[in-house]
């Protein structure tokens, strides 16, 4: 679920997120340098976070949404 840009190792577009400041949960929509734009689920609400803020959503929390753990291609 990671990708590796010029300057280390980031998230695939569409992975879900979670912010390790506010908790929130999202899907990442966009990079910019380091500050990945994030569509907030559920509820849509959009915020941008540097990548160092973001961690892969666990099992639990997919759960939380009703979706299935995530796989490890």
């Amino acid at each position: 679920m990671t990708a590796t840009h010029a300057w280390g190792t980031g998230y695939r577009f569409g992975v879900l997120v979670a912010d390790r400041e506010s908790g929130a949960l999202g899907v990442t929509k966009s990079l910019d340098g380091r500050t990945y734009t994030i569509k907030g689920v559920p509820g849509g609400k959009e915020w941008t976070a540097d990548m160092s803020r973001l961690r892969l959503a666990t099992t639990e929390e997919r759960a939380t949404l009703g979706l299935s753990p995530r796989s490890m291609d």
